[in-house]
């Protein structure tokens, strides 16, 4: 298939023959008017007449060819404008598609945004410690309600000695105090120091801080005159704070030791009481284990009972059966004698007939008793 440009090309190149033989005709009229005389002029103008029509034979020729080129150039116009319009159709599809992906993007921008607003707001809330203990105790509510039944923890638990822990959990050994605790200030400086020694600076307050909440715990919340265990448990919770604590701050971990306080985070804690509740219910078991073998006893007396009896009736069962089956052998052979009977001619009478009747009923009932 041609190209336009190509069609433009032949069609140029087809005008500038055609006027390359114009110009030369004329040329070779000039000269021969020059050079003829005035008595050629019939010659002239019969060769003229002939250059006529030669070139409008010419003309008819090139005539067509333009005609065909121009009708090619048409299609050829046609088509790529056909195809022009599919890739616009095409385009203003994507860029409808474009812009529907746009206008999701700019809703979760939007969202993002708001996210964004909602951390900054976490933020702040997370900077005030009354709002972040707040915080931290409906985590460890949130935990309690999930692991234990109702009954085997208390929230706000007030000793004797006036002290009230954030929590507790009743067990056979005692009770066990659990206390949130959420230190923040010198953590997030810690993490935000620019150099080394201002990050071993607020280390060091941040440690302290720490010890001083075990303490706090350790003082108030651990009573065995009150029926506590002899351990306590700090609750964390952050899962950074946590982990800080455990594996960069091995100190931390001793000095609860020592102060019979256990540290849990949000994932340790979750464990801690899923053991206490299987603890819980393995009590439960052996608690109500001798009435379970009393009971079973009872149970084993029953069905000794019930098998006597059932194997009474069985007996029962299958004595009336055998009765039963002499019975009906009985029945068959009286009714093919009484068959026989009357089937024998010359009866003396009747009354002998009604006498062995009887007589065959006797030794049936005397044969055949229903029960031994």
């Amino acid at each position: 298939m041609l190209s336009v440009q190509t069609i433009l090309i032949l069609a140029v190149t087809i005008l500038s023959g055609f006027g390359l033989i114009t110009y030369f005709l004329l040329t070779q009229l000039k000269s021969l008017k020059k050079d003829l005389k005035n008595d050629e002029d019939t010659v002239l103008t019969q060769w003229l007449k002939e250059m006529k029509l030669s070139m409008d034979r010419n003309t008819d020729t090139l005539q067509t060819q333009l005609n065909a080129q121009r009708k090619t150039l048409d299609e050829e116009l046609k088509n790529q404008r056909d195809a022009m319009n599919k890739q616009t159709k095409v385009l203003w599809e994507r860029l409808e598609n474009a812009t529907e992906v746009i206008g999701r993007v700019q809703k979760n921008l939007g969202g993002l945004n708001e996210l964004g607003k909602d951390m900054k707001d976490l933020n702040n809330i997370l900077k005030s410690p009354k709002l972040r203990g707040g915080l931290g105790e409906q985590f460890l509510y949130e935990i309690l309600e999930v692991a234990l039944p109702h009954d085997l923890f208390k929230t706000q638990y007030k000793f004797k000695s006036g002290a009230v822990c954030d929590a507790v959990v009743f067990t056979d050994k005692g009770i066990i105090p659990i206390d949130s605790k959420f230190p923040m200030e010198n953590f997030r400086s810690m993490l935000l120091a620019d150099s080394d020694s201002g990050r071993e600076s607020f280390k060091k307050k941040f440690i302290r801080d720490v010890k001083r909440r075990i303490d706090e715990i350790s003082d108030k919340y651990i009573l065995p005159e009150e029926d506590t265990t002899e351990q306590a448990v700090m609750y964390i919770p952050s899962e950074n704070v946590f982990y800080e604590l455990i594996v960069h701050s091995p100190v931390i971990e001793e000095y609860a030791n020592r102060k019979n306080v256990v540290m849990t985070s949000p994932n340790t804690l979750s464990y801690f009481l899923k053991v206490i509740l299987v603890a819980y219910q393995q009590h439960e078991l052996e608690k109500h284990a001798k009435n379970i073998i009393k009971a079973l006893g009872g149970i084993k007396v029953e069905a000794v009972k019930f098998g006597n009896d059932l194997e009474v009736l069985s007996r029962h069962i299958t004595n009336s059966y055998k009765n039963m089956e002499k019975v009906a052998s009985s029945f068959t052979g009286l009714f093919g004698r009484i068959e026989r009977v009357q089937s024998v001619e010359g009866v003396s009478s009747e009354e002998e007939l009604l006498t062995g009747n009887v007589a065959e009923e006797k030794s049936l009932e005397e044969k055949s008793p229903l029960l031994e």
